[in-house]
């Protein structure tokens, strides 16, 4: 009986085990997958395919804001340089109105080092000021004086006389000093709504107008 009683009770371990396999023996870890539901599926018109692909192509095309209530003044220009001018903003197409300046006011007194006989001269020597910490300086493209090096153009003679003398006592010789204007009568282009990146593609100009400045002014004075 005793051993009878063994056998009954494995039996009885041996059957509880096999239908209760998946308590005592968990199921492997089994990766869970999103279920697709095709009735949530939307199938695209063409028509609506392109209207996805024009409102794309209207976000890509907004333009920054100009400069909220600023005006710009790029002057001065002399009669033979302000038809470049102009043309210069064409192709960046902007308009400007054309100011005419009183003579006093044109003044512009440059400090510049004469023309170098190549362009790659000019750079060298460019390079060789702003590493002494001249940071003012770019090698001017205007015809007349291709390759010879701008250091400023003031207003004020004074200015100008001392920036001469302060790059004289750090070493650079032949710097000149001398009237842009020569009496001559200069126009101003007034400019309006600007943004930030065409008043930096204004300022790349430089080398090609060295006597030209774009500084801001009151909306009203224009």
């Amino acid at each position: 009986m005793k051993y009878l009683f063994w056998l009954f009770a494995i039996i009885n371990i041996g059957l509880f085990g096999y239908f209760n396999r998946d308590v005592v023996l968990p199921k492997p870890a089994q990766t869970q997958q999103a279920e697709i539901s095709p009735e949530k599926i939307k199938v695209l018109s063409q028509q609506q395919i392109d209207a996805l692909s024009k409102k794309e192509q209207k976000v890509a095309e907004v333009k920054p804001e100009p400069v909220a209530d600023v005006c710009f003044e790029w002057s001065v220009f002399s009669d033979a340089n302000l038809a470049h001018a102009q043309g210069e903003l064409g192709k960046l197409s902007l308009q400007a109105t054309v100011k005419e300046q009183p003579i006093q006011e044109s003044k512009r007194f440059w400090v510049y080092r004469p023309p170098f006989k190549t362009t790659a001269e000019a750079l060298k020597r460019a390079a060789e000021f702003k590493a002494q910490g001249i940071t003012d300086v770019f090698v001017v493209q205007e015809p007349k004086w291709k390759n010879a090096i701008s250091f400023g153009i003031f207003s004020d003679e004074q200015l100008a006389i001392h920036l001469q003398k302060e790059l004289q006592a750090k070493g650079i010789k032949n710097v000149e000093k001398s009237l842009r204007n020569q009496g001559k009568s200069y126009s101003s282009l007034l400019l309006k709504n600007l943004t930030e990146n065409e008043v930096a593609e204004i300022k790349k100009l430089k080398p090609s107008f060295p006597a030209a400045e774009l500084k801001e002014v009151s909306c009203s004075a224009t």
